[in-house]
């Protein structure tokens, strides 16, 4: 029986770390319901090497059967006095590191695989709840300048973002043996757009829907657990409450089911006038997980059109997400024979596939009048490719010419784009999804003037980024300076670059950061707590 849940619990493990780059915890059970909605990505996983965890489980009950049945009283007793005496050494051995009050997932660096499931449930009862502190002070908001760069650029325009489902940077602007993998993102650099190229996911194992989330309110998410689930009721004055008070009609459109990471009662938390999803949208191209982009695009446009204006108009896809796999005749790129069938090709075909559909989308905007009153803001959501898979690794660093690391990974674009803007610029300025919102604001000639705001205007404010689950808490890039966090939380242990000289530095020198990202996720997760304590109706309650 032991042998059988250990065997079970390494297969939940290995198809969990393929899919999310950590382990799954006890309270990942209450997204169970999530799961038949991305089962295309599990199914990717379970190969023979997966089913050598649990394939031998049958032939061992069968020959172990006989020896069930044979078991005596005495040797009953015998195991019972086995049983205590392996709980009494457990109890003594693990009593010293409880004390220490690691995370799981540092306790797994440090002890184990197993360990970490024994830990995992104590930590949830008796730890969690307490891991967060009280902020010193409030944040305070800085004094903003007189004269703001690309203040008010695109004044009274409708809104129209695109979260772009797996878009990573290193795409952009770059070909696959001479074919350009996004032609269409491509041509929107060239003309009338703003460009933050240095721009990161801070996700967490909400992926898709804490992309959304951290964007839209500038807080981070809980990291271990999707912020949609967590903080579904907590009423928030984010992005999407200050355009409606600005007069904006506001409105999501997902190719999803509603009840996806809860969206549909997210969504009404933060704001929204209206969501459309796969119920209330014509099924008429499914491809991967939910409707196709060229059909969302389509049924997209025809909304717009009717909506009054201005509108603020957010607009999640699907067709490029994990694990990439796209009906034949959908498939346009040539691939070396080495990247046919892997996950890396397999992402390369759905991420040009869905920039042919974000070309479409440019186009029915031009035929509908809608283009020029507006604004296009296109961001990735995540990377569709991490490191800690091996092959994909391999693969993308022999592509690259270099090492694939985490900082790549995690680098995903945001392109503002303005029609009639008149010229391009890169803004190189480092930052995160948390400085989505501020940003925009400043774009729009709105005041950022929210309860609590962790991000900056990425036009006009200082280089940093905060790293959130991918990378343990505290590990920021500032430019200048990358800090990655040991992955025990061992300070002593983490390892710091100087990017510039591209060579370690001590762990000292990189303090100072290290304390402004930790402020960062702490004042976050205390404010949603506190709003999440005072139940329905916060907004007005506090």
């Amino acid at each position: 029986m032991l042998y059988s849940v250990l065997s079970t619990m390494f297969i939940v493990d290995y198809l969990y770390f393929q899919n999310f780059g950590t382990l799954p915890s006890i309270k990942h059970l209450l997204l169970l319901p999530q799961l038949p909605k991305v089962g295309s990505s599990i199914k990717y996983f379970l190969n023979p090497v997966s089913l050598s965890f649990v394939g031998d489980i049958p032939l061992l009950i069968f020959l172990d059967r006989k020896f069930l049945k044979n078991l005596s009283d005495h040797q009953e007793s015998s195991h019972r006095d086995v049983r205590l005496f392996m709980m009494l050494c457990l109890a003594f051995a693990c009593f010293p590191v409880f004390l220490e009050n690691l995370k799981p997932i540092q306790f797994f660096n440090r002890y184990g695989l197993v360990a970490y499931h024994v830990y995992d449930p104590v930590y949830l009862l008796a730890f969690e709840k307490h891991t967060f502190s009280t902020p010193s002070a409030p944040m305070q908001s800085k004094s903003e300048p007189s004269r703001k760069s690309f203040s008010a650029i695109a004044k009274n325009r409708n809104v129209i973002v695109i979260q772009f489902e797996s878009l990573q940077n290193m795409l952009l602007r770059r070909r696959y043996d001479g074919q350009p993998i996004t032609p269409n993102l491509n041509t929107l650099l060239e003309k009338d757009s703003i460009y933050f190229s240095n721009y990161f996911q801070q996700t967490g194992t909400g992926n898709t829907a804490d992309a959304e989330f951290v964007s839209l309110t500038s807080l981070h998410v809980p990291g271990d657990h999707p912020a949609y689930e967590t903080y579904g009721e907590v009423e928030l004055d984010g992005l999407v409450r200050t355009l409606k008070t600005a007069g904006y009609y506001t409105v999501a459109i997902h190719g999803n089911t509603k009840s996806f990471w809860n969206r549909e009662r997210a969504y009404m938390s933060l704001g929204f006038d209206d969501f459309l999803s796969l119920e209330d949208l014509q099924q008429d191209e499914i491809v991967g997980m939910g409707l196709s982009d060229f059909s969302l695009y389509r049924q997209t446009v025809e909304t717009l059109k009717r909506l009054p204006q201005p509108f603020f108009a957010f607009i999640v896809t699907l067709s490029s997400h994990t694990p990439f796999i796209l009906p034949q005749e959908l498939k346009t790129l040539t691939l070396e024979v080495k990247h046919t069938d892997t996950l890396f090709g397999n992402y390369l075909q759905a991420i040009n596939y869905a920039d042919s559909a974000f070309g479409y989308f440019l186009q029915l905007l031009k035929e509908s009048g809608l283009y020029e009153k507006s604004i296009i803001v296109v961001y990735g959501d995540h990377a569709g490719l991490y490191p800690f898979h091996r092959e994909t690794k391999l693969l993308v660093s022999e592509w690259l010419k270099e090492e694939y690391d985490f900082l790549k990974a995690l680098n995903v674009p945001l392109i503002v784009h303005v029609p009639g803007f008149g010229k391009c610029h890169e803004v190189k300025n480092v930052g995160g999804q948390v400085d989505f919102t501020p940003t925009i604001l400043n774009l729009l000639g709105l005041k950022c003037d929210l309860k609590l705001c962790v991000g900056k205007d990425l036009c006009n404010d200082e280089s940093f980024v905060a790293f959130r689950h991918h990378l343990p808490d505290g590990s920021f890039f500032d430019g200048e300076r990358f800090f990655m966090v040991s992955e025990d939380g061992a300070i002593r242990k983490s390892v710091g670059f100087d990017m510039r000289r591209n060579e370690p530095m001590p762990y000292y020198e990189f303090l100072d950061g290290y304390q402004r990202a930790i402020r960062q996720i702490e004042v976050s997760r205390h404010f949603l707590e506190n709003l999440k304590s005072k139940g329905p109706g916060n907004l007005e309650a506090r």
